[in-house]
């Protein structure tokens, strides 16, 4: 159920019995010394595709770059804008409202995208478009975070986390194999958002918010995933089940 290997034939056969995409959506950005910078996109790209498998729904291209902007102390970050991310959000759904989609649902992996995306939502219902718009942010889910507090206590902290690492141990292997593994003091601060980059990187020096990240094991991405994609589907379903106005 891959847009990406589908036909255009094929997508209207879809349209005449369903009416719901799914987009990944994450970041490229710093994940501290421990974690990989695609860490948010392939996370949010392996559940929205595994919620897609079970459900029989289509899954759109993810959108690998996200409004990281207080990241960029960091090689190899890449960000958008949020007016860029406001317009790549709205350009995209109304392409897929054109149509005939009705029931946009972005399965998120990145803290920074919600307040863009969800501003792209309220301007495309301003425009008076029809239908359903979504973020999931799998990384808020309760029923994931009690997971996370079981395995890694108070020590999962806000960015470069045991649990998103997990995940990318289970999903690529290989890029941790040069991957550092000691343990580091863990340094809680008051700090306010949002930060720039120059305030970001003085609050978090090597890129880790409150986070263990040497604590990630392969075994834990694999409970952790299969929560998310349970009730990922199960808020998909539901959404399946609201009438468009």
């Amino acid at each position: 159920m891959l847009l990406e290997n589908m036909s255009y034939v094929e997508v209207e056969a879809y349209l005449v019995e369903k009416d719901t995409i799914i987009i990944p959506v994450g970041s490229t950005e710093q994940h501290s010394p421990y974690g990989i910078l695609g860490t948010d996109f392939i996370t949010a790209e392996a559940i929205a595709r595994e919620v897609g498998r079970r459900l029989d729904i289509l899954v759109a291209p993810t959108i690998t770059y996200g409004m990281s902007q207080h990241h960029m102390g960091f090689k190899g970050t890449a960000t958008l804008s949020p007016e860029t991310m406001i317009g790549l959000v709205k350009d995209i759904v109304n392409s897929f409202l054109e149509h005939g989609f009705k029931r946009v649902v972005f399965i998120n992996g990145h803290g920074g995208n919600i307040e863009p995306v969800k501003t792209a939502f309220s301007q495309l219902k301003y425009e008076n478009k029809k239908g359903i718009f979504e973020i999931i942010s799998w990384f808020l889910l309760p029923e994931v975070q009690e997971i996370e507090r079981d395995i890694f206590e108070d020590k999962n902290g806000y960015h470069a986390t045991p649990s998103e690492i997990s995940i990318t141990k289970l999903l690529r292997p290989d890029a941790f194999k040069t991957k550092p593994t000691e343990k580091k003091r863990i340094t809680k601060n008051k700090i306010y958002f949002p930060l720039s980059a120059e305030e970001f990187k003085k609050a978090y020096p090597d890129g880790r918010m409150e986070s263990a990240p040497w604590l990630a094991k392969e075994k834990y991405g694999k409970l952790i995933m299969e929560e998310a994609v349970r009730v990922i589907s199960r808020k998909v379903r539901d959404i399946q089940k609201i009438k468009v106005l």
